[in-house]
């Protein structure tokens, strides 16, 4: 749970107030032990006191309460790896979201909405049938104006302060506060940030909810705020977005719970621009004039760099804070809970076309809600257990969770591969903020699915709303530093192994990713396909899929001597390029499918479904019976974008069917 969410998981809607507030005490002490190394003493009693601490803080019903916060010494797990303070206020405030550019400039989301006036339907629950009955932008932004219309200024007045001073309790109140992105840079490398600017502020639209996501990608810069995906540019290089334009409209169409926003701003291996929505849910109009219509639910979308394309990749999703692929371009995420008692967040592998199963309608038929909707008790996220991981009798139209994990999950990373030191090479980092921890794990193959591997405290004692790995192959963590609410306090602190810090081969990394990769010659490119470090190898396939190298990409995919991640990459750039008839050909006759190398034939299945090289059915349709189940799986998706009854015999599809 990032910041903005700060009492997500925390905010159980009660039932009977001190007995619920002491199950939700148990049940979450009881996790958390669970989830801790019991032969630290020291860590023992630590975690224990922030973890009564968060279930006090997380009393039934509280909306906008402030905690105190429970200051304790930052404790890093790994001794080899050194935490120190790198930037702090007033250089920033309420950091909720921060990404580096490769010219190491860090872009930070601070927050003022979030608490004051950012609409939550729990302070409000006898909206709720209205706010439900919410499709599109418009139609909240009418119940808004109704809601909180002047003439009802009197009795608004208890909860809605006049912040703009005119004399009136209602909607205009809304737009005193505004959201901003700080940017922040160490100019003389010491370690140090040294300068700050403002970079853009505003956001302050009624309907507006909270900024919860920034990223910084070839001179542009993305944000995300409830109802708009922004893009913003600094045209004069003076360090201020002159140029801000709303670049998709049309999220967040119920007020629901404040916190389910938008976010999770990522590059995804097929060179597209992914961010998550919460389940507030979009009704968004496309380029190209299509409806995408899921007002009921969250999910995750992805659209190329100019807008265009924009998709729906999976729905079924509460609230994912942030997405991280890995290097086999799997992606993941850490779901949040639906505040329901004994119902827990959920480790998530997110497929394409994948529906996890939840609906906002579902989150107001248990915990008391039902007396306001005049519904029966009956929740089916709950009463069919949808939420557990997979078990005998679970509804099969959905994709369960890996695992119950975390409490209140946020900020999420992968190790790019060059980052840190080789301890925490292929290791997933997420902000655990009501309990001041960062847990890291890995995963491994388990089936065509994974398991979490590996699990273990970080770093404990920081409430970190945000991470992010920097140029440099630092791990920056934003600490919100100890109150729900904005607390005008902030700092960033950077974790690193000061051994290799300023090693030669991080000194490499960062000039390579700052490097134009315009300017490097094929073979070059081609070389580094199979580099260490993960934003250099896609930088590289995607100038390569720019410049068109059909040839030379489908000659590294189908070498078996070539780099296990370079033979991957180049697939995907095979992927990012336009196809023809004969270009389909040459894939059908040279794609890897009985490579040895599971992987390569897992991926060369998946490109085929891509590119819908329906030549290649016949293909897909023998790698069911592969030996390997992610490449059974794999064949499987790209079965159902390139083949068709007459190409996939009925016996084919009897497999498909007994798999699932």
């Amino acid at each position: 749970m990032e910041t903005q969410t700060g009492k997500e998981s925390a905010l159980h809607e009660p039932t009977t107030a001190r007995g619920e507030t002491s199950l939700f005490m148990g049940v979450t002490v009881d996790f958390l032990l669970s989830r801790l190394d019991k032969t630290n003493p020291k860590m023992l009693f630590r975690f224990l006191i922030v973890g009564l601490a968060a279930c006090a803080a997380f009393g039934p019903g509280q909306v906008q309460g402030q905690n105190p916060r429970v200051q304790i010494p930052f404790e890093l797990h790994d001794k080899s790896l050194k935490l120190t303070e790198w930037a702090k206020q007033p250089m920033l405030l309420n950091p909720v979201a921060l990404s580096f550019d490769y010219q190491g400039r860090l872009f930070v989301v601070e927050t003022a909405r979030r608490g004051t006036v950012d609409i939550d339907i729990r302070a409000h629950k006898e909206w709720v049938i209205d706010d439900l009955s919410n499709q599109n932008i418009p139609q909240l932004r009418k119940m808004f104006r109704s809601k909180m219309a002047p003439e009802l200024s009197e009795q608004n007045k208890s909860w809605l302060q006049d912040r703009n001073q005119d004399g009136s309790h209602d909607w205009r109140d809304l737009m005193a506060v505004k959201e901003r992105i700080h940017l922040l840079q160490d100019t003389d490398d010491d370690g140090k940030a040294d300068v700050a600017k403002v970079f853009a502020e505003g956001f302050n639209q009624e309907i507006n909810g909270v900024m919860a996501g920034v990223l910084p990608y070839r001179g542009d810069v993305f944000a995300t705020i409830y109802p708009d995906v922004w893009k913003l540019n600094d045209t004069d290089h003076d360090g201020y977005a002159d140029k801000q334009e709303v670049f998709i409209h049309g999220f967040g169409v119920h007020a629901a719970f404040d916190g389910h926003d938008l976010h999770g701003l990522t590059i995804g291996p097929d060179g597209k621009l992914y961010f998550s929505v919460g389940d507030n849910g979009f009704s968004v109009r496309t380029r190209e004039g299509n409806l995408l219509h899921h007002p009921n639910t969250g999910g995750v979308l992805r659209c190329n760099w100019d807008g265009s394309s924009l998709e729906v990749f999976a729905t079924g999703l509460r609230n994912v804070q942030e997405l991280a692929f890995d290097e086999f371009g799997n992606l993941f995420s850490v779901d949040n809970d639906g505040d329901i008692r004994e119902e827990r967040e959920r480790f998530v592998y997110i497929t394409e076309g994948s529906d996890s199963g939840w609906r906002l309608n579902w989150q107001f038929k248990k915990g008391g809600w039902p007396s306001q909707t005049q519904t029966p008790d009956y929740c089916p996220w709950i009463d069919e257990k949808l939420w557990l991981p997979h078990w005998k009798g679970q509804a099969v139209y959905i994709t369960p969770p890996m695992s119950e994990f975390s409490v209140g999950p946020g900020g999420f990373k992968y190790n790019p591969g060059t980052a840190l030191n080789d301890r925490y090479k292929g290791t997933f980092f997420l902000c655990e903020f009501p309990v001041q921890k960062v847990t890291a794990f890995k995963t491994e193959p388990q089936g065509a699915y994974f398991k979490m591997v590996d699990e273990h405290i970080f770093l404990f004692g920081m409430m970190a709303s945000a991470i992010n790995f920097g140029p440099d192959g630092s791990l920056y963590v934003a600490n919100w530093d100890g109150k729900w609410q904005p607390n005008e306090l902030g700092s960033i602190w950077v974790v690193d192994d000061p051994a290799i810090r300023r090693s030669e081969k991080r000194k490499q990394v960062a000039e390579l990713l700052r490097s134009n990769y315009g300017g490097h010659p094929d073979v070059f490119l081609v070389d580094l396909l199979a580099h260490e470090d993960q934003r250099i190898r896609l930088e590289a396939q995607f100038e390569l899929a720019r410049r068109d190298k059909f040839a030379e990409l489908l000659k590294v995919a189908a070498n078996p001597n070539a780099k296990r991640l370079a033979r991957v990459h180049a697939l995907w750039g095979l992927g990012q390029l336009e196809t023809d008839s004969q270009r389909n050909k040459r894939l059908a006759r040279r794609l890897p499918f009985t490579d040895s190398d599971f992987e390569i034939r897992a991926q060369a299945a998946k490109l085929a479904g891509t590119k819908k090289v329906k030549s290649c059915a016949a293909k897909l349709a023998d790698l069911l019976h592969d030996e390997n189940a992610r490449v059974q799986f794999h064949a499987a998706m790209a079965l159902g974008q390139a083949g068709d009854s007459s190409t996939v015999p009925s016996s084919q599809l009897d497999c498909v069917a007994r798999t699932q």
